[in-house]
């Protein structure tokens, strides 16, 4: 054997846990972000949140009453159905209840003379030449109210924001300009069509989309107005169509588009690339189906009008690639709105796709590991370089003989002709691929396999995402959420059977998903949207779930997993909220401190431009500058700018050796030093950027598109130009409606949106 063949192992056996590429703070080049897979991030940066009460008012359980299939196999530990074939039937799988996250309320405004409305402040001229104004209206008093409680009249002003100009087609993402923005620009003059740029940031479209979703369902299920909810079902709409524009029953696209000639003006509510602004031999940008087109406004089919009269035609076109973070969205969003709709042609739609996603899922299995002690030694060695940290009761990953991974397979024009594009009948249970570490060919194996899941190449297995359940904690709950939504929206038994038999009895995901924390990292190398993109998920699934010994688990794992280990000391307003709601105090002794935390915080989330050493709270969001001194002059006290310290540098460079091959740890971000007093020389001779000992509130941490997936210990913002870029604002939406749902604010509570009479004005002709 060569001498490369080692060291391409070594890096197949890295990829395994670490492949993708984390472009999410790359320098903005004007075209699409590309997050990273899920998986990317290995050990504690992926943990998935998810809790739920079953104790929660407007919840209630719906026990799934059916009888297990029967499944025959051998009843030796850790055998799943689809091992072995034999006459001695398995027992029954246990129980799996679930219940409806969230039901709708009356309608306030049912049987009165007023009419709901969803966009605030909106103003429209009546046929009979009435003018009227969206306004908030007490349901209590019965009156307007002319002066709403301050963080309402924010959450209201930031989903007017994101409907009237962060949402082109449904898509929550970022809205640039052409000019400086300062904060406390009037909206007349930002929102002006010669000054948009375009919609960039767009490459995160699916799970942004999906988180604003979720803010527009926990909005209508505290108002329950009719106005609120056709917003929740256009939110729905939309989301799906995201899949719809693939063509691929369960396939998610990151975002869709109209590719226009160059010179076509931009469009205030479609995404617009320009030729020669992407790159069409990546092959990631793909046409639309024309099945989705029914779906989809009538410019994708038939092009636009600009002032002068002259019609564009585009090119309507979708983005792959999709990743474990972009699918989290619409996996959180979709199954709490289902209960809510009236509309089961949604309901089918959403029921389709995400059942069909897990079907479309395929098994590879790594057999054999105990066999070849340097390929699990450097495994879990690279795991250990974030510092291993399991708990006493935690499962021994290191005795593991059999890795399990579900994958996403990528439709590229290597595959096109043999490319299953319709949907799976089952779950698949039998591998597509083992890779036997006892084999002759078993480095060459491996190699293969990390080569498909370079997400940059177009091989003919090329893999888009995946799952390591029986390694990663987080993978784990993510899938076992997957199995549980699916049988709570269509009662299909196989989904049951798939969570226990071939999840917990095969692979033990629900004591693997107890490990989620145990591989923690420094925070001057920890990439934050893991965490996000987890705990997420974890709050969503813990709702979905009934009383069982697999809710005592989740509920243990949101708990010592995602808030001990990493949630804690972050002053993350939107987990704090989810923890002193979905867990039972029983469970979140912290819970009052939690929560007071989080309320204390959540006042100061807004707008975050500064002026005169004030910030403009009630402003949308955008990239503003935040200089140092000036962090550090308005931080709480005891607030320091550190360094590394030489145990979080090792941790953060620890190299990896197999087979003799040494191969770098992850990093702490370095450069070339500058001499700037806000960076840290590091023994390696290079710099890195200071941090602060402790988290900086809201409104002094950079701009980012959601607050709650980035590092609250930054210092610090320089963008182009003064607000060039306005976020979508779900990272207080989502928080504030959360909070309303469970009662941790009152105030506003009984009012909602209608029409005002305000004066006379005079329709256009």
């Amino acid at each position: 054997m060569n001498r490369t063949a080692p060291w391409m192992a070594a890096l197949a056996v890295l990829a395994l846990v670490a492949c993708g590429d984390d472009s999410t703070n790359a320098p903005d080049n004007g075209l699409p972000d590309v997050l990273a897979d899920t998986a990317a991030d290995p050990g504690a940066e992926i943990p998935e949140a998810d809790v739920s009460d079953p104790d929660v008012p407007g919840e209630e359980d719906v026990t799934q009453d059916v009888e297990p299939g029967d499944v025959s196999a051998d009843a030796e530990p850790g055998d799943t159905a689809g091992d072995v074939e034999s006459d001695v039937p398995l027992p029954p799988v246990p129980e799996l209840p679930t219940q409806v996250p969230l039901t709708a309320p009356a309608d306030p405004l049912a049987d009165t003379e007023l009419e709901s409305c969803a966009v605030y402040q909106e103003h429209r001229c009546a046929d009979d030449g009435t003018e009227r104004v969206c306004a908030v209206y007490d349901t209590t008093t019965q009156a307007f109210v002319d002066d709403p409680d301050p963080l309402l009249h924010r959450a209201l002003l930031f989903d007017r924001w994101r409907d009237l100009y962060n949402s082109p087609v449904g898509q929550a993402i970022d809205r640039d300009f052409n000019n400086p923005t300062p904060p406390g620009t009037p909206e007349e003059v930002w929102a002006d069509i010669a000054n948009l740029k375009g919609y960039l940031g767009a490459g995160d479209g699916g799970i942004w989309s999906g988180w604003s979703t979720v803010a527009a369902v926990l909005r209508y299920a505290q108002t329950g107005t009719e106005a609120d909810y056709q917003r929740m079902e256009q939110y729905v709409h939309d989301l799906l169509s995201m899949y719809e524009v693939t063509g691929i029953p369960g396939y998610l696209s990151r975002y869709h588009f109209l590719l226009m000639p160059a010179g076509a003006p931009v469009h205030p509510e479609i995404v617009i690339r320009h030729e020669g602004s992407i790159n069409l031999n990546n092959h990631h940008f793909r046409d639309v189906a024309e099945s989705a087109l029914q779906y989809l406004p009538d410019e994708y089919s038939n092009g636009y009008t600009d002032d002068e009269g002259t019609v564009w035609e585009g090119r309507p076109m979708w983005q792959g690639r999709p990743s474990i973070d972009q699918s989290t969205g619409p996996m959180t969003s979709l199954p709490m709105a289902f209960a809510l709709l009236r509309d089961q042609e949604l309901k089918d739609r959403i029921a389709h796709h995400l059942t069909c996603y897990a079907k479309r899922l395929q098994r590879i299995e790594l057999i054999n590991l105990q066999s070849n002690p340097d390929l699990l030694a450097a495994l879990m060695s690279y795991f250990a370089a974030g510092e291993l940290l399991l708990d006493d009761d935690d499962m021994d990953l290191t005795q593991l003989d059999r890795v399990v991974g579900y994958v996403n397979r990528q439709v590229n024009p290597a595959n096109e002709a043999t490319f299953d594009k319709s949907c799976p009948d089952t779950m698949q249970v039998e591998p597509w691929r083992v890779i036997d570490a006892t084999s002759d060919t078993f480095l060459l194996d491996l190699l293969g396999l990390v080569q498909d899941m370079d997400t940059e190449d177009g091989r003919e297995e090329q893999i888009d995402h995946f799952y390591w359940p029986s390694l990663r904690g987080a993978d784990a709950m993510h899938l076992m959420h997957l199995m549980t939504m699916n049988y709570y929206m269509t009662g299909d038994e196989q989904y049951r059977e798939f969570l226990y038999r071939e999840l917990v009895d095969g692979i033990a995901a629900d004591q693997v998903m107890l490990t989620a924390g145990a591989f923690s990292l420094p925070k001057f190398c920890k990439k934050y949207y893991g965490d996000q993109i987890t705990y997420g998920p974890w709050w969503a699934f813990l709702h979905l779930l009934g009383d069982s010994p697999l809710r005592d688990q989740v509920r243990k794992g949101f708990l010592s997993e995602m808030w001990d280990k990493f949630i804690r000391g972050h002053a993350n307003v939107d987990f704090g909220i989810m923890y002193a709601g979905a867990l039972p105090p029983e469970v979140g002794v912290e819970r009052d401190a939690v929560l007071a935390d989080a309320l204390e915080l959540l006042p100061r989330m807004g707008g975050n431009g500064w002026v005169d050493d004030q910030v403009v709270r009630d402003d949308p969001r955008r990239s503003y500058t935040l200089a140092p001194e000036f962090v550090l002059a308005n931080a709480p006290e005891g607030t320091e700018a550190v360094c590394p310290t030489q145990a979080e540098f090792d941790v953060c460079t620890a190299e990896v050796n197999f087979m003799g091959v040494k191969l770098p740890g992850l990093g702490v971000g370095s450069r070339a030093c500058t001499g700037s007093p806000w960076e840290c020389e590091l023994p390696d001779g290079k710099c890195t950027s200071k941090m602060t000992n402790l988290p900086l509130p809201p409104d002094l941490r950079p701009y980012t598109d959601f607050l709650w997936q980035r590092n609250p210990f930054a210092i610090g913002a320089t963008p182009s130009f003064e607000g060039n870029r306005q976020y979508a604002g779900s990272d207080y939406s989502e928080p504030y409606w959360n909070a309303r749902r469970y009662g941790f604010i009152t105030e506003g509570a009984g009012q909602v949106l209608a029409w005002r009479d305000v004066g006379t004005c005079s329709r256009p002709r």
